[in-house]
């Protein structure tokens, strides 16, 4: 052993000795007890940030709506009435496909149901006109209307309906919807066919009936009816035409 560990065992020997204070005696409870302050709920550390259609729906004098927010309403994507063409002569909503751009992919399995809420958005529309129509729809698939080639159509319970770029809630006693019938549960499915009336088309390499095209879509020189007053909007000079044009397809 060398000098330097000989040494050091000594002095740990020569040492006296002595008793450790042990302190208060602290039970293996006291140990785990939880502690008495706890964190707060999630939804109170961080606050949820409503948006312009929460805020919307809130006000809106209906029971139906709840306590639903936007997000709680299914997405999905549809043709508006707005603008139909002569060959759709039920003013129908035509859904195309679940989801909204932007808004990250919906599953292959999903599918809509009467009960269900969604909120409708023609984006086709929107990219129309410098964005001045943006319109969309909130509410729940009601009692069944009738049965085409293509679709099933459903009465909606509106709870929302806007369709200028600034949101301004439009009154409508009622709305119809076009489910394609693959989105619609079998169990829903009903018996009798009627003729169509949607415009619907069969197009080449598409598994079901397409909606009929857009008004833009089959004639390249289509303009909107207040083609004139939008370009005057955009420049700023009519600060009011999405409120009016809001108020011009309001019905009671």
């Amino acid at each position: 052993m060398s000098q330097f560990s000989y040494s050091f065992t000594l002095r740990i020997l020569e040492s006296l000795p002595r008793v450790v204070n042990p302190g208060p005696n602290i039970s293996n409870s006291a140990l785990t007890e939880p502690p008495s302050a706890t964190l707060p709920p999630l939804g109170l550390m961080i606050p949820y940030e409503k948006s312009p259609f929460d805020r919307l729906l809130e006000r809106q004098e209906n029971e139906g709506v709840g306590n639903r927010h936007e997000f709680d309403y299914v997405a999905v994507t549809a043709h508006s009435p707005l603008h139909r063409v002569p060959s759709q002569r039920t003013p129908a909503w035509i859904i195309t496909h679940m989801g909204i751009e932007g808004e990250g992919k919906v599953s292959d399995w999903a599918k809509l149901e009467p009960g269900m809420g969604v909120r409708l958005f023609d984006e086709g529309l929107g990219e129309r006109n410098y964005g001045f129509e943006k319109v969309w729809l909130f509410g729940i698939i009601g009692r069944p209307y009738g049965r085409e080639p293509g679709y099933h159509i459903f009465w909606l319970e509106p709870h929302l309906f806007t369709i200028t770029r600034h949101p301004i809630p439009v009154r409508i006693p009622a709305a119809l919807i076009a489910i394609p019938n693959h989105l619609l549960p079998e169990q829903y499915y009903f018996s009798q066919i009627h003729e169509c009336t949607l415009g619907q088309r069969l197009v080449a390499g598409s598994s079901h009936l397409e909606p009929p095209l857009r008004p833009w879509e089959s004639n390249w020189a289509w303009k909107h009816p207040e083609a004139r007053k939008i370009d005057q909007w955009r420049m700023g000079l009519r600060t009011t035409l999405e409120e009016d044009w809001s108020h011009h397809h309001e019905k009671d």
